[in-house]
């Protein structure tokens, strides 16, 4: 059975148009869905909400997760990031500076990617001193996007706020 199973991946991955840049991309977006849905979500009063005093508000999340889009979608591009993008202190600015700096991130996310295909994932680049192989930081992206909101998940519930994939899957059902 297992074999069977491998084989019928394996058969997939051959006749997928780009497999690794198609997968990549399709849990990219449901990410990107999480975190402006999120941010919409949580009301004005939450963004500055903290789980404990040691931990990131909410609204930090939201920009620490902006950065880090504009600083990996960058190399996963094969290009330097932005050096001003506006992000740094959003979380200080309110709830609609911190939808659109979550926004205008993935924006720029969208615009590294057109273009990307499995050649191009696969193929080292310079970016400044480093060398970078874009598949390498594609996974890395993806683990990131899923760990911030596996976090932000917990601020969300505790403010009576249903997570925006958990509102989605329970939409599905009905």
């Amino acid at each position: 059975m297992r074999l069977l199973t491998f084989c019928l991946l394996v058969t997939a991955g051959v006749f997928a148009a780009e497999p690794v840049t198609s997968s990549f991309k399709a849990r990219y977006n449901t990410q990107k869905l999480n975190f402006t849905e999120s941010a919409v979500a949580m009301p004005e009063s939450g963004m500055a909400f903290k789980l404990t005093p040691d931990q990131r508000s909410f609204g930090d999340w939201i920009e620490h997760t902006a950065g880090m889009n504009y600083s990996m979608c960058s190399s996963i591009a094969g290009v330097s990031a932005p050096k001003d993008t506006g992000v740094n202190g959003v979380q200080h600015k309110g709830k609609a500076a911190i939808e659109k700096a979550i926004n205008e991130s993935f924006a720029y996310c969208d615009k590294a990617f057109d273009g990307l295909t499995d050649a191009k994932a696969l193929a080292e680049v310079q970016i400044g001193t480093r060398q970078v192989v874009p598949v390498d930081v594609m996974f890395s992206y993806v683990a990131n996007l899923n760990a911030h909101y596996g976090n932000m998940v917990g601020y969300l519930r505790v403010k009576g706020v249903i997570p925006p994939s958990t509102a989605r899957a329970q939409k599905a059902k009905k």
